[in-house]
């Protein structure tokens, strides 16, 4: 049996308990610990924008399930503009695609591309299939955005307008989690953002675990990055954000 600690933030799409089993059925023993915490800010703002006419916006970037979930609050029991189901939307993977159907009644393409590098490039090769070559998208996100697709698509002569919906921070019972949850029997650790990184491995540090002794894993290349940079080596990282991937570089 491996032993996994999965650091990952909690969201309505997903079920640890339905992931807990998956792991247990393949021969995984995995507890799961929660760096991040959110909360939402310029809602009416947005609200009002996803319930009036898209006018010459081509359509919207959804990064992260938060952005979903902060779009619905925003709209109150609204439903979108019509406008919006016909322009050019887009999303980073499967379960914020899904998210964005259901909760805003919004169809997304790219949901395969897995990290926001294959996005940009997908996009914009999607775009070229539809003789489109400039025009305005916007973007709702965090505040710990990291700016990658704003870039690669204003490479390719598009404008993206980022609007910032919700905030990240530290996760207030994270020390008190890691506590209580994380063992000295683990024997791979998961990240699924840069932000789980960057607030979970100083509290690892002060409570003077190795981390040289564990084998990271990243669930794409945004991650890999942010554990490299704290002088860690990645053991393997996830191809695209689904479990079966996880599953893969776990074997």
């Amino acid at each position: 049996m491996k032993n996994l600690v999965v650091f990952k933030s909690l969201s309505e799409d997903s079920s640890q308990q339905e992931m807990l089993e998956k792991f247990a059925e393949n021969g995984i023993s995995a507890v799961f610990i929660t760096p991040l915490a959110f909360s939402f800010k310029n809602l009416p703002t947005w609200g009002d924008i996803l319930k009036k006419t898209r006018g010459d916006i081509i359509g919207i970037l959804f990064t992260s399930p938060r952005s979903v979930e902060a779009s619905f609050e925003a709209l109150q029991g609204k439903d979108v503009h019509q406008s919006w189901q016909e322009a050019y939307n887009y999303t980073v993977g499967r379960t914020t695609c899904d998210l964005v159907s259901k909760k805003l009644n919004i169809q997304c393409s790219g949901e395969d591309s897995g990290n926001a590098e294959v996005l940009s490039d997908f996009i914009l090769k999607d775009l070229a299939e539809k003789s489109i070559t400039k025009g305005t998208f916007l973007f709702p996100c965090g505040n710990l955005k990291l700016g990658i697709l704003e870039r690669r698509l204003q490479e390719g002569g598009f404008i993206v307008q980022p609007i910032e919906i919700y905030e990240t921070v530290c996760n207030p019972a994270l020390g008190e989690e890691i506590d209580t949850k994380f063992s000295n029997e683990a024997q791979y650790l998961l990240f699924y953002s840069p932000s789980c990184v960057n607030f979970t491995l100083p509290l690892l540090k002060d409570r003077g675990y190795d981390l040289q002794k564990y084998k990271f894993l990243a669930i794409g290349p945004s991650t890999k990055k942010a554990i490299e940079e704290e002088g860690i080596e990645v053991f393997k990282t996830c191809e695209k954000p689904s479990f079966e991937h996880v599953l893969k570089v776990l074997k």
